[in-house]
């Protein structure tokens, strides 16, 4: 949702619109305001401000075929455009955008054994000691 805020336009989630009252007040857009314009721009800055870093990833062809519904358009993007075959049996290597490494590790953890973090450790060791939780919470040693 883009509205006015003091001299600049501002967008809002509409999932952060909690309350709203119906009111008779009127307004008119600014002249030389063009929506299609603003959302674009405010995309593409929201794009390179969400992604702050990059991973190394390794995926089978079953996770590559799983990605779309498991990460986000611009990371599935990115496997498009990066990866390389590394073993014979169709397993690809490719460099991904990642917002943190929490979140990074959420997303990937969803992929499961279709998935390995080459890069960066942090990733890698997050990843890792999830799963050793995981393990021990269902029992596996």
């Amino acid at each position: 949702m883009a509205a006015a805020a003091e001299s600049r336009t501002a967008t809002y989630r509409v999932t952060q619109v909690l309350d709203a009252v119906p009111s008779d007040e009127r307004f008119d857009r600014p002249q030389g305001f063009d929506l299609g314009a603003h959302w674009t721009s405010y995309l593409n800055d929201f794009e390179a401000r969400r992604y702050t870093g990059t991973a190394t990833i390794r995926l089978s062809p079953r996770g590559r075929r799983r990605l779309p519904d498991n990460v986000p358009p611009e990371v599935v993007r990115a496997v498009d455009s990066t990866a390389t075959a590394v073993k014979d049996d169709g397993w690809v290597e490719a460099v991904i955008p990642i917002e943190s490494i929490d979140h990074a590790c959420g997303e990937l953890l969803r992929l499961g054994i279709d998935v390995e973090v080459v890069s960066p450790a942090e990733l890698r060791q997050a990843t890792a000691a999830t799963g050793g939780v995981l393990a021990r919470a269902y029992g596996a040693h």
